[in-house]
Parts: C-alpha cells; structure tokens; sequence
C-alpha cells in the first residue's frame, strides 16, 4: 500500500480508503461479516476510513467503528461528515436524502454526537456531507467549523459532493472560497467530469486541497463483479443508473482491456488505478461488499499505471472511447 497527503495537512492517507455504507445499509447487497471486511482493510494497510452518521439508521455507520478505533485509533485516518437531520424522515422514500441542518448550534451537536457514536475524542476529517451552494457561501456556518478545528476536535475540513455526479458550482466555489483539506467527488475513469474540472482548480493543482474519488467502478461497469445483462434489483442503488448509462458504461469498459489484459491487474484494480494516475486524488472509496474485494482492491495502489497507459487512457477519454451514448448524463447543481 502507498499512501499521499492531505493538502497541506499531517494526514498521510492510504491511496485505496474503506467506507462503512455498505456495513451500515444492504443498498449495494448483503454484507455477512462486517466486522472482518473491517479488519482485512486495516490488514491490507488501510488507514483512511470513511463513514457518516447518515449510513444506515441511528448512526450505524458509525458505532461500527468504535471497536476499531478503541485498539488502533492513532493509526487510522477516521472522516465522518455533517449536515444530514437524522432523527429526520427520508425524503419521498428509503433511499431519499434526509433534510439538511446548517445551524452552527445543530453542526456542534452532530460533531459531538459524531464523537460518542465513534468513540474519540477528535476527527481527523470532518466532511461537510453532500452540501448545497447555500451553506457553501455561508460564513456563520464555516466560523462554528473553524471554532470547532481551533478547539482539537476536528484537525482538517473537507467537502463531499452528492448524490450522483455534478454538484460543479459547489465544489468549485468550496475549493475557492473555504479552508478544506480534501474534496470528495463521483469520479472513475469513465465519467471523469466534473472531476477534472476540480483538478484545474489551482489550490488542487498546487497540492493545497486534494480530492477524494468515489463510485470509482462506476457502478460496477469497471469492476469485474457484474456484466452488461445484470440485472439490479429496485433496493439495489445500482439500479437508480439508467439502463442506458449501464450499457454505454459496459461498452466503453470493454474499450480498456488494455489495462487490466496481461497487465497483472484484475479489471477492478485497473479502474483505481487509472484514478491514482491523476495526482489530485489522494484516495479512492471502492463500494465493498465482501473480505474478497477488500483485497482486491486494496491491491491497486501496488500495481500503478505506466506513463504509456496512463496517456493511452486519457486519449480514449477524450475521444469518448470512440462511443456514441445513448444517454448523456445530467450534473446535479442547487440551482
């Protein structure tokens, strides 16, 4: 395992992250043994670990890690995140977003309720969770998180983007305006924007912010773990992409056998690793189901891309994988 660096923080993370929202939720398929997906990521040297007290009910994703964090809390980079109600109702739906609450004296609470759930004293990320432009340019709100890093209970601030891919008005104005370490995006080495448009940001391209990728096998089209007749049940979060997106996905994948064919890469390892060739990501979050994966993917950061692979892919990025879409995908904004 390799690992990078925050921005300009002291927080040296692994080049491959493990989430807990798939131990907190059966969104993405069943998780028999949370505990020991746990453990092989800090085996397979993980060090950064994300959650947020959203992931499941009553901050599941959270008391999860208590355990872990008790025995081996100076050497794990912990971000959990802020905003979400949730002692709030979802939202028209299971899989609908909580309403958001911005007050400093409601961010001070979800911290210190963040704290008891995980079992420390401190956070070593605190993400702002799938943030709106409104708290973005709210000054009120950014002076409680800066009282709250002044006071050690957070050591650096970082902005999640979401749900889904766009959000380009927020990430951008965040990188800009905002004192944050780290910005977390939807991106893989399919749908790599709004995320090279974050990387051109020059507090990115200086090292002052770094990004974090997610959804990096773009809902498994890269990952190896499914096929282009998959079919994901309604409960399934795979099943919110359009059949359309999946099939364009599938058939641009099928373009890159290069990477992973003779390679001594499996194709899931291949996805992470064309993310690390971009130097602005620090760390990529897979969706983990099973111990397997864990190792698997943990495995990319050993077996990075040559510079040759690494233009080779960025050409057939920018020529569309020589792909007509039958779908073009919408970015989400708050406007």
């Amino acid at each position: 395992m390799q690992y990078r660096r925050f921005g300009t923080t002291d927080l040296e993370v692994s080049e491959v992250g493990f989430g807990t929202w798939t131990l907190a939720s059966d969104w993405w398929g069943e998780v028999p043994d949370k505990q020991a997906m746990l453990h092989a990521a800090l085996d397979a040297g993980i060090n950064f670990i994300d959650t947020a007290p959203v992931y499941g009910e009553n901050g599941l994703g959270e008391t999860l890690l208590a355990d872990v964090l008790k025995t081996n809390r100076a050497d794990i980079v912990v971000t959990t995140k802020c905003g979400y109600d949730i002692a709030a109702e979802r939202r028209n739906g299971m899989q609908r977003e909580r309403p958001h609450d911005w007050q400093p004296e409601s961010i001070r609470k979800q911290l210190d309720d963040s704290l008891t759930r995980l079992g420390t004293d401190y956070i070593d990320l605190y993400q702002l969770h799938n943030i709106r432009i409104e708290p973005v340019l709210d000054d009120t709100l950014w002076d409680t998180l800066a009282a709250l890093v002044a006071e050690g209970k957070i050591r650096a601030l970082g902005v999640a983007l979401g749900p889904a891919i766009g959000w380009i008005e927020e990430g951008v104005e965040s990188i800009r305006r905002r004192n944050i370490a780290t910005l977390q995006t939807v991106f893989n080495i399919l749908e790599q924007g709004p995320g090279l448009t974050f990387a051109a940001e020059p507090k990115v391209a200086d090292g002052t912010v770094s990004l974090i990728s997610r959804v990096p096998h773009a809902s498994d089209a890269l990952s190896g773990k499914a096929t282009i007749d998959t079919v994901f049940p309604a409960g399934d979060h795979r099943a919110h992409r359009k059949r359309e997106n999946m099939i364009d996905n599938f058939e641009k994948a099928d373009s890159l056998s290069f990477l992973w064919e003779g390679t001594g890469r499996t194709r899931g390892q291949a996805a992470i690793a064309g993310i690390l060739a971009n130097p602005s990501f620090a760390t990529v979050l897979p969706t983990c189901v099973n111990v397997d994966e864990v190792r698997e993917y943990a495995g990319a950061s050993d077996v990075p891309l040559t510079a040759d692979e690494t233009a080779h892919l960025q050409d057939r990025y920018e020529r569309n994988f020589d792909h007509d879409d039958r779908y073009e995908m919408p970015l989400k904004s708050s406007r």
